[in-house]
């Protein structure tokens, strides 16, 4: 596995799921019928996002597969997010070097690939995710979607529900939490706003270990099935730096355009 300092290597692999078409016609739920007003709803969402509070880094292996507008996509993405703004992606090639190496600090990236001898920089995080997935995340923006702590840690007002165990409240960036009891444990169910939907399953600890991503138009269909997480766990300074070869060749962002590393046919 390819690495950049000593604890790169800890990096988990994580899937995130592109839904196809056929996973359109099942949109996960989302409460119906008249609401109330819930006093208990703010509590129930401290309760749900409690593991945000000190959260620092995240590790993950992803899968992909799926589609972002007319591409259909698929590979596998080694992911390491510390807060701050600061990741280290890597798309994994069948065998040999990988396809891609994002390395970033303060939002702001470096983007090696490989194959092609061919290297991006500087740019932001949320400028190649949005090449590659059709989501413009940056990197805190993807450690807050991929851990369940969107809106955590900040006011929240308007607490709602509604039968079969829903909550909702509303939080900051103009979002609309909902949250769910299963087996007894409040977790977030899912999050509305910002141009995107996110849905939460498997939820272990409050992370989750399925987190679907879609684009309010329908453009973008993104599911991350999370296998091994590791929490708060070092990552070494190295991981979000990335040392580019002699030999290789500078690309402008519009030519990150047409590049598609985990495109299929």
């Amino acid at each position: 596995m390819p690495s950049a300092g000593g604890s790169i290597r800890t990096l988990l692999l994580a899937a995130v799921l592109l839904a196809g078409a056929s996973c359109a016609a099942r949109l996960p739920p989302r409460p119906s019928g008249a609401s109330s007003i819930a006093g208990d709803a703010a509590a129930v969402f401290e309760g749900a996002t409690a593991h945000c509070a000190g959260l620092r880094t995240m590790t993950m292996e992803l899968g992909l597969s799926g589609r972002a507008g007319d591409e259909k996509l698929r590979g596998r993405v080694i992911t390491g997010l510390e807060r701050g703004g600061a990741a280290r992606l890597e798309g994994l090639a069948p065998f040999g070097a990988p396809l891609f190496i994002l390395a970033a600090r303060d939002e702001r990236a470096t983007l090696l690939l490989p194959r092609d001898r061919r290297v991006l920089e500087p740019t932001t995080v949320a400028e190649v995710l949005e090449r590659f997935t059709g989501l413009a995340l940056g990197a805190d923006d993807l450690l807050h979607a991929l851990s369940g702590c969107l809106g955590a840690g900040g006011p929240v007002t308007d607490g709602r529900q509604w039968p079969g165990g829903w909550r909702a409240v509303s939080a900051a960036g103009d979002r609309t939490v909902y949250l769910r009891q299963q087996a007894g444990t409040w977790n977030v169910a899912a999050v509305d706003g910002g141009g995107w939907r996110a849905d939460y399953a498997e939820s272990v600890n409050g992370f989750p270990r399925t987190v679907r991503l879609r684009s309010t138009d329908g453009a973008v269909d993104l599911m991350a099935r999370v296998q091994q997480l590791e929490v708060n766990t070092a990552i070494d300074a190295a991981a979000f730096e990335v040392a580019i070869p002699p030999d290789t060749e500078p690309m402008t962002l519009e030519e990150l355009r047409s590049v598609a590393p985990l495109r299929t046919p």
